[in-house]
């Protein structure tokens, strides 16, 4: 685990704005991406997967299997390293307030919408709870190298 990172879990999808907002009023970053980039990455995923067409192609042979599935929700940890798909990468120079918007926007329009049609990159077709719970992990893991400043003291 990157040093300094902190440990993250939210339960609910309603729990992670109310973070961001405490990241807003100070924080440093452990990793490779600014807090703006994080908020960009995370509302781009979140609406690609209710955004996307049902017809979207998808590589199964990609697909990590059950039981890699299975561990990935029982632990409720995203591996360090993963590459990104090209889409996701956020470029550099960006506005955390703006991000940070755009998140909670990108929250709003996931939670109303009658929910994912595409397959996961690397878990294939998950239920709305499997989503819901892959987007609290997905956000918990880049969430985790933002550091509030009041706990770095």
């Amino acid at each position: 685990m990157t040093p300094g990172r902190r440990s993250l879990h939210f339960v609910r999808l309603g729990e992670i704005m109310p973070d961001v907002d405490r990241l807003l009023e100070g924080h440093s970053t452990v990793g490779n991406w600014s807090l703006a980039q994080i908020c960009r990455h995370l509302a781009t995923a979140m609406r690609r997967v209710v955004d996307l067409p049902a017809s979207t192609p998808h590589d199964a042979s990609q697909w990590v299997g059950e039981e890699r599935k299975r561990q990935f929700f029982a632990s409720g940890l995203g591996p360090e390293g993963l590459p990104t798909s090209p889409q996701l990468v956020p470029v550099e120079g960006l506005d955390e307030r703006e991000e940070a918007e755009g998140l909670r926007r990108a929250i709003a329009h996931y939670e109303a919408s009658p929910g994912p049609v595409v397959p996961h990159r690397l878990f294939g077709f998950l239920t709305r709870e499997e989503w819901d719970r892959f987007h609290c992990i997905h956000c918990a893991h880049h969430l985790s190298f933002a550091v509030p400043a009041a706990d770095r003291r």
